[in-house]
């Protein structure tokens, strides 16, 4: 989906990003809204007119009613497993063409992809 591209938005001031992903998201796309707090982590989020994640539109442990139905939860899954890889094949991809002429780029990587990157990254 073209506006989880962080690599398209990471340059971005906050209002272009915000304007250009209005424009972006699909009308008929669904998202849960978990009243009990909203993004900011501060207040109860204004839920009105949204459907509610949980109970309804979460299919994410293989316990919830939407993932019991059919085929759910391994679509989810995989999907989320598809789009990780997605993002992480991209911020591997910038860190390298951030750091072309280093080894820094490479470096950050390893560091990020293992336990003991002191001893797995020389």
């Amino acid at each position: 989906m073209p506006f989880l591209d962080i690599r398209h938005y990471s340059a971005m001031k906050d209002a272009d990003w915000t304007r250009d992903a209005r424009e972006r998201i699909p009308a008929d796309l669904t998202t849960g809204c978990y009243p009990d707090i909203d993004s900011t982590g501060v207040k109860p989020a204004d839920c009105d007119g949204r459907v509610a994640h949980n109970g309804t539109l979460n299919k994410d442990t293989a316990a919830s009613p939407r993932a019991r139905t059919g085929d759910n939860f391994r679509r989810a899954t995989a999907g989320a497993g598809a789009e990780l890889t997605r993002q992480w094949n991209d911020f591997k991809a910038e860190l390298l063409t951030t750091y072309p002429d280093h080894r820094r780029g490479a470096q950050m990587i390893c560091a990020l992809a293992h336990d003991d990157p002191a001893a797995a990254c020389p």
